[in-house]
């Protein structure tokens, strides 16, 4: 985005509730000044990056009181907590702090204004519309403009299969819904703490809005929680999906921190439910491989991931790709029954180190219904 176009204070935030109070009751900065310089002493561009205790909060106190538990406002929910997601495969502990206080730890939101005035600091920022805030965030350009290498390729059918051709998700087109209609602000605000994303009561099922039809005969047999073999809905109605491969972060010339990856690419593989329990309660499930490797953290030292091994690299996904028919489904019980192709199988960890594949134990499928 332009300078100009990302600063930019559109006429219609003065007629806004927050267009009526002084600059200064929430950035500061010198009233009486000799010039721009002088002006902008001690302003504050991120009034809202303090949560609790920031500009917001005197208004908005029944959302920013919550907030320091809102699964954006640190990394304890994008795939658990990070003791468990990276620290548990650690033999160098310090080593690989350092690396995620380094490189690991940028990508969540800066303040309240990331999702209610500007596109995220962490893609950029500027103002979304002048200045003028919003209740609901941009599904195109707040919420999508950090997940954006996964949801939105697959949500709005930008990614690309070798397997098979891709759709947007019919959610986005033709349902034309936006985030917030399953992300809801109850969700996303906070409130209590969870060690994960899918412990939240708040989170969105399909159930929530789609009652399972017995009369369809894949229904009866793979949908309800009675059933002999007892599949998550995305097995059948997902679309092929983003995996990522081999992550290493490091620091540039400059001291900057930055990553790469190895490889990206759109698959879909049905494994083992590795972590069944109440909330996941499914014999099958699809599984999204994380980019984690034995030498991610190689900058900061060698071999500090030492217990790869310690939790799947295949990890239970909620896919942004949905579609009523796709190549699990359109050729009846044979689009999946006895096709290997589908599943997670020896054949998938090819190549991978014997601690990566002993990771995924649990996960594989081993014989093929």
């Amino acid at each position: 985005m332009e300078a100009d176009l990302a600063a930019l204070v559109s006429l219609e935030f003065f007629d806004t509730t927050h267009g009526k109070m002084d600059c200064r009751d929430c950035h500061g900065g010198v009233k009486f000044a000799a010039n721009r310089t002088e002006a902008h002493e001690g302003m504050d561009p991120l009034p809202s990056a303090k949560y609790a205790e920031s500009v917001c909060a005197p208004c908005h106190d029944d959302m920013t009181s919550t907030f320091a538990t809102n699964m954006h406002a640190d990394t304890s929910a994008v795939s658990g907590a990070t003791d468990a997601l990276v620290l548990e495969r650690a033999t160098d502990v310090e080593t690989v702090k350092m690396g995620l206080a380094n490189n690991c730890a940028t990508c969540h939101v800066s303040g309240c204004g990331d999702c209610h005035v500007s596109r995220p600091q962490f893609n950029g920022g500027g103002f979304v519309r002048g200045h003028v805030f919003y209740a609901e965030p941009n599904s195109s350009l707040n919420c999508m403009g950090c997940h954006g290498s996964r949801i939105e390729k697959e949500y709005t059918g930008k990614g690309e299969s070798e397997k098979t051709t891709l759709t947007a998700d019919v959610h986005w087109s033709p349902g034309g819904m936006q985030c917030v209609d399953c992300h809801t602000v109850e969700w996303m605000h906070g409130g209590e703490e969870y060690a994960s994303r899918y412990e939240s009561p708040e989170a969105p099922q399909c159930t929530d809005c789609h009652e399972i039809d017995k009369s369809i005969e894949m229904h009866a047999e793979h949908a309800l929680p009675d059933s002999e073999v007892y599949l998550q809905c995305q097995v059948c109605h997902a679309q092929d999906y983003n995996n990522c491969s081999s992550c290493h972060v490091a620091k540039d010339a400059k001291d900057l921190p930055y990553y790469e990856t190895e490889s990206s690419g759109f698959d879909l593989n049905i494994g083992r439910n590795y972590a069944q329990d109440d909330s996941r309660p499914w014999d099958y499930i699809v599984v999204r491989h994380v980019p984690v490797a034995e030498s991610t953290f190689d900058f900061y030292g060698k071999d500090a991931l030492g217990k790869l091994d310690a939790l799947p690299t295949w990890k239970y996904a909620t896919p942004h790709s949905i579609q009523r028919v796709t190549r699990q489904t359109k050729d009846g019980c044979d689009s999946c029954h006895g096709n290997r192709d589908i599943f997670l199988t020896e054949d998938d960890l090819a190549g991978l180190s014997d601690l990566e594949r002993k990771a995924n134990t649990d996960v594989l499928v081993t014989d093929i219904p």
